[in-house]
């Protein structure tokens, strides 16, 4: 299958670890010198032995402290300086994710000491002027946000930031590997995975194995992904025909041609974005679906057209574009083309948060509305040269995106069209080429705050362990999973089951009709733990060559993506196999796939922190617990309650009890909107609303197992959980994420979870004036 498409398949099957909504509301007041004491009073009280109001405000030296007033910013700031004290010097993620570097240029003398403290701390924002706004009032909902700021750095106290006080040790020893955007309990655990199997390939690397056989064939392989040398001295050769023959076309119908021997010969396309999957009206068969033109940036940054990403991007087109011997201005004139008409794209493409709604994606045409959406290319005949031709519709993912491809694919626009298919066949190919492509795909990933390079080694075990992942899985499990472990997490997923029966029979707000529909979704969902009953054998007929038997890396790479097209190809119209995995089994993350109704936890996940047989159960409850839980939950999200018991699109509730969860679903998104990530970035609580719920409900069944034990230990299951979630990234990528990924930022997952529930309250004594503290009357609830 297309990478886009993969993408959008991955999208709609809910995993656990990629808009802003803004709601009407009155004006905020300005708050008062006396507010911004009496908050601070309560909210720096942990942070200064025995603060009093005279160390916050000092008035104007006749007595008057004018109270009554509204405060101006620098004045609130300087009384939060003054509460706080001395403040811990910014270190690991606080350093990372902090404002740093800002000289305002408006703060008056007497402030400067303080605000200079604060500014030092990382927790000040200005205005894109170079100024604070001193003179400008502020809300308490605004001080309030610095104010958390502040607890996140001290990190000392669990009432007020439980996520940070958990994590704190290890969040300010924090790094980032070199070539890495992130790091955290995931990335950890998926370095100590890929190390595994790093050493099944190095065992392997420099023997003689008979032909066609698993040992020579990932030998071979491996040998010609660490063979920097080879692949550079060839440079582009391996697609210089496909380059050649873009660049020679004459009309549309040459360069339509020129995709298609592309397609053809390697399985990928620059044009045509099909994907074979269940059809979602009729699960049991597989059905033709159409993504539409792909873009190299996300949606947000292409309409927006954040200034410092365009320029990345232009300039990331231009380099690849000269590397195939194309002229500097030309290649940014061309680049430039390249960007206008992705941007036209995303800007009637749908927002990341509908990508996995079936009532927006589900879009079936008869092949002749297909082909007359397309003016000036015979869509029949692309599909025949596809191979897909037997397909009676063709399932549109994003009904306007194409439109407008159709749109843009005319002779018209062929300049365009021919620097478009070009660099994203550069984009689809250069990790397999030279090193002036990584360089450049490198210099890009800068902007995200990237920095350092992977090792030749590291990038060689990389794309072995994706590419020939058939085989490694196999070796993997050998010798690092055992049956008893995929044995305890079945019972684990059992109990998580039953218990998640027992809270749909409790629900106040369903009626018995729907419960029935909603039980029997559970009864009939499919597990997938550890690893898959059968292994895939596609590999078996793939020929991997070194390069001095006329291989190499790229050849080697495309060898596979065909075999495994060619099968996807042959399930068109077949039945589903429903026991095929979506994922490696090396994989740390689980997911919840709603054209089968199945959860799947891989091997890769199973182990600690995540899962450890050496631990307290209430900690592997709050941490795989969850993660259970959170998959189960998938099935009764917005988006996964949209399909029955057999995977397929089709309302199971009535009227009323639908009306109830949508209201439940609206409170969810307040809930988790508008919360700060990192200074500036806020999460988005409509996009995160599939997966805030699925925490939710994952978090809800996990702790009524603990809550049925004898002397549950809450402590651990809370403390647990927050260190599953133990994050650190970026500014830059975090930014990103907020308006692309599905889930909260970690963070969020933490804090704005458990306060949903009053074990909680009761094991850590939070109490209003808490920073962690959420009235009743404003907790949410689903499942």
């Amino acid at each position: 299958m297309k990478k886009k498409f993969v993408s959008l398949l991955m999208a709609m099957t809910m995993a656990l670890s990629f808009s802003v909504s803004v709601y009407a509301a009155e004006q905020p007041k300005p708050a008062t010198r006396g507010e911004i004491v009496n908050t601070l009073l309560t909210t720096a009280d942990a942070y200064q032995t025995g603060l009093k109001k005279d160390a916050i405000i000092k008035g104007n030296g006749n007595g008057s402290l004018k109270e009554e007033q509204p405060v101006k910013k620098v004045e609130a700031l300087v009384m939060l300086s003054r509460a706080f004290g001395e403040l811990p010097e910014p270190v690991g993620n606080d350093l990372r994710t902090g404002t740093f570097g800002v000289q305002f240029t408006d703060v008056p003398a007497w402030a400067k000491k303080d605000i200079d403290k604060l500014t030092k701390a990382g927790v000040l924002t200005g205005k894109a002027d170079g100024t604070l706004g001193v003179n400008d009032t502020i809300t308490l909902a605004e001080f309030q946000t610095i104010i958390a700021r502040v607890w996140a750095l001290e990190g000392s106290h669990v009432n007020d930031d439980f996520y940070e006080a958990i994590n704190k040790q290890w969040l300010n020893k924090s790094t980032i590997p070199a070539g890495e955007i992130m790091g955290g309990g995931f990335s950890e655990l998926q370095k100590q995975n890929d190390d595994k199997i790093t050493k099944i390939i190095d065992d392997l690397s420099g023997k003689s194995f008979a032909k066609g056989t698993k040992e020579q064939k990932l030998a071979d392989f491996y040998a010609t992904a660490l063979d920097t040398e080879a692949r550079n001295k060839q440079g582009i050769e391996p697609i210089q025909k496909y380059i050649k023959a873009i660049d020679e076309a004459k009309t549309l119908d040459e360069l339509v041609q020129a995709d298609l021997t592309l397609e053809k010969e390697l399985g990928m396309s620059t044009l045509f974005q099909f994907g074979i999957m269940s059809d979602a009206k009729n699960s049991s068969a597989n059905a033709l679906y159409f993504t539409g033109l792909s873009t190299g940036l996300d949606k947000n940054s292409l309409v927006n057209e954040d200034a410092k990403v365009k320029k990345a991007h232009i300039q990331y087109m231009t380099k690849m574009l000269m590397l195939t011997g194309e002229k500097e201005a030309a290649a940014k004139a061309r680049a430039e083309k390249v960007y206008e008409m992705e941007k036209s794209l995303a800007s009637v493409s749908l927002d990341p948060h509908e990508q996995g709604d079936v009532n927006k994606y589900y879009n079936p045409y008869t092949i002749e509305k297909f082909d007359d959406m397309h003016k000036e290319v015979d869509i029949k005949q692309a599909l025949k040269s596809m191979k897909v031709d037997t397909a009676d519709k063709v399932i549109v993912f994003d009904v306007k995106l194409a439109q407008k491809g159709a749109e843009l694919l005319t002779g018209a626009n062929l300049e365009t069209l021919k620097a478009y298919s070009k660099v994203h066949l550069l984009t689809a190919t250069g990790g397999l080429l030279s090193d002036g492509f990584r360089d450049a795909a490198n210099e890009f990933a800068a902007i995200y705050g990237v920095t350092g390079e992977k090792t030749d080694k590291e990038i060689a075990a990389a794309i072995t362990t994706s590419t020939m992942s058939g085989y490694l899985e196999q070796m993997f499990i050998e010798k690092h999973f055992s049956p008893e472990a995929k044995k305890d997490v079945e019972q684990m997923v059992d109990q998580l089951i039953a218990t998640y029966e027992k809270r749909i029979k409790a629900l106040d707000w369903m009626s018995e009709t729907t419960k029935a529909k909603a039980i029997k979704k559970l009864d009939t969902m499919m597990v997938k733990i550890g690893y898959p009953d059968k292994w895939d054998t596609t590999l078996d007929k793939v020929t991997i060559k070194s390069y001095g038997e006329g291989g190499s890396l790229f050849s080697n790479s495309f060898a596979v993506t065909k075999a495994y097209g060619d099968n996807k190809k042959a399930t068109l119209h077949k039945p589903v196999d429903r026991t095929q995995w979506l994922t490696s089994v090396y994989t740390v993350n689980a997911f919840y796939n709603p054209l089968n109704n199945e959860i799947t936890f891989p091997a890769g996940i199973l182990q600690a922190p995540f899962y450890d047989t050496k631990a307290k159960p209430e900690a592997n409850l709050g941490a795989i617990g969850m993660v259970i839980g959170h998959e189960i939950s998938h099935a009764f999200d917005n988006k996964g309650s949209a399909y029955d018991e057999s995977g397929n699109a089709n309302n199971w509730w009535t009227d009323e009890d639908f009306k109830k969860f949508k209201q439940k679903n609206e409170e969810l998104i307040k809930f988790y909107n508008g919360i700060e990530i990192v200074p500036g970035v806020l999460n988005d609580g409509l996009l995160t609303l599939s997966e805030n719920v699925a925490d939710l409900g994952g978090m809800a069944a996990a702790l009524q197992v603990v809550s049925e034990k004898s002397n549950p230990d809450y402590k651990a299951f809370f403390e647990s959980n927050a260190k599953l979630w133990k994050s650190t990234t970026t500014k830059e990528f975090a930014a990103l994420l907020s308006k692309n990924d599905t889930h909260s930022a970690n963070k969020v997952r933490v804090n704005r979870t458990v306060v949903n529930f009053q074990e909680f309250y009761d094991t850590y004594g939070i109490k209003p004036g808490d920073g962690m503290y959420v009235t009743p009357e404003d907790r949410v609830s689903i499942w």
